[in-house]
């Protein structure tokens, strides 16, 4: 009876472990998910969306230089994404690596064609 007992708890404890982790993961989906921009770098705005088929979509774009930029999702890990933007004006590939910093706002750290950092704010639709 003390094994059957000590059985059910360590099933129950991995279930637990195992719904916790996803809940994490899903916090951190909704987190980078949003509208975001760099009070630096003037009109250019970062979209994330994410969905359970598909997984994450990024769109850069500009209403000033009224431009789009292609950025292709390389590797999501529990608190990053990493990312290539591809300019195909110019031929420049710049690598991106997204981390979480709190609710309104994601680090970035660039390299490739130019290597930088920025702080990105959320923005909100009104």
């Amino acid at each position: 009876m003390k094994k059957t007992i000590l059985a059910l708890a360590m099933l129950f404890s991995i279930t637990i472990l195992g719904q916790s982790s996803q809940l994490s993961h899903n916090d951190m989906v909704n987190d980078f998910t949003g509208i975001w921009n760099d009070d630096n770098t003037g009109d250019y705005y970062t979209v994330i969306l994410n969905n359970e088929e598909e997984g994450y979509k990024f769109l850069n774009f500009s209403f000033g230089e009224r431009d789009v930029v292609e950025e292709v999702v390389m590797e999501v890990s529990n608190d990053s994404v990493k990312t290539m933007i591809i300019n195909h004006d110019n031929g420049w590939r710049l690598y991106c690596e997204y981390t979480y910093i709190d609710e309104n706002t994601l680090a970035v750290n660039y390299s490739g064609r130019w290597f930088g950092s920025s702080e990105l704010k959320r923005r909100k639709i009104k």
